[in-house]
């Protein structure tokens, strides 16, 4: 329960740096930023794999991997990579912003708190309501970035995360979120 709390901090506090980040120095520098820390990471994963074990790769797949991944860093890989999903495609800083916003803070307390939740989901009995309430909630702040279409973003992301798809919800919740953002815009 430790790490899982140390990994959905990490998750958020990743979430919010990236977000002052993208406001500092721009998109370009933000998308270049992201694929940089993909590209290392992979390498670095990879030399895990050959037998070069770096001390800081231990310390994060200790600290922060689940242990049921497919390989160590594939949470990281996944996060980055869905972070990258609406640098890539969406054009406004504050949509872009605000799926960050929400794969950050959404997803982080609805594991923190849903792991706690009494009252499973009658469709995914591994998902409690009070995780995805967790998720809509803190969600909505994202309202500051893009005002009211943040209330079906919220929606829609604890759905998404809700459903527990067998693709990595890093990944599904951007892409689903981005997506609703370019049909609406």
């Amino acid at each position: 329960m430790r790490r899982e709390t140390s990994r959905q901090l990490f998750h958020l506090v990743v979430g919010l740096l990236t977000i002052a980040v993208l406001y500092s120095f721009g998109r370009t520098f933000m998308v270049t930023a992201a694929f940089f820390t993909l590209l290392a990471g992979t390498l670095l994963i990879n030399s895990w794999f050959v037998g070069r074990k770096y001390r800081i790769v231990g310390w994060f797949i200790k600290r922060f991997e689940r242990r049921d991944v497919l390989f160590p860093g594939w949470g990281s890989a996944c996060y980055t990579a869905g972070i990258l999903i609406p640098l890539a495609f969406l054009s406004d800083i504050n949509q872009i912003a605000a799926v960050i916003f929400i794969i950050a803070v959404g997803d982080s307390f609805s594991t923190m708190v849903g792991r706690f939740g009494k009252h499973s989901l009658p469709y995914n009995k591994k998902k409690s309501l009070e995780g995805t309430a967790a998720f809509f909630f803190s969600s909505l702040p994202s309202w500051f970035f893009i005002g009211v279409s943040s209330v079906p973003l919220a929606i829609i992301g604890a759905v998404v995360e809700s459903l527990g798809l067998e693709i990595d919800d890093n990944l599904t919740i951007p892409f689903v979120l981005t997506t609703l953002l370019l049909v609406i815009s």
